[in-house]
């Protein structure tokens, strides 16, 4: 093997680790994206609440368990007589300089019927 055959494969080994690496962090800003909808979805969804409970919501669950993964997330939540839907879009943190991964979840549920 020589010099330049061994630096090449360790250049290769960084970048599949790097992309590896903002592969992870994409997945746990998507995943807490889609937690944070849903909780604001049901806080949303109940007789007597607003879209801005929904809203108080989401921002809470994204700041307990994105943190810093997500950022500039931008949370929206529209209540109507029948359905509530939340729409919460970021970016993931970059790894990689100038690569910043798009995170965007909508969740759109029914309104609980007054009984």
């Amino acid at each position: 093997m020589t010099t330049i055959e061994a630096t090449g494969g360790l250049v290769m080994m960084f970048v599949l680790l790097t992309l590896g690496v903002q592969l992870v962090v994409w997945g746990i800003a998507a995943y807490g994206s889609r937690l944070a909808a849903d909780h604001a979805a049901q806080a949303a969804r109940v007789h007597g609440a607003t879209a801005a409970s929904g809203h108080a919501e989401a921002n809470l669950i994204l700041a307990g368990t994105v943190g810093r993964k997500l950022r500039d997330p931008q949370v929206t939540v529209a209540r109507t007589t029948t359905t509530v839907t939340v729409q919460i879009v970021g970016h993931a943190q970059p790894v990689i300089p100038g690569f910043e991964p798009v995170v965007g979840v909508t969740v759109t549920v029914p309104v609980e019927p007054a009984t």
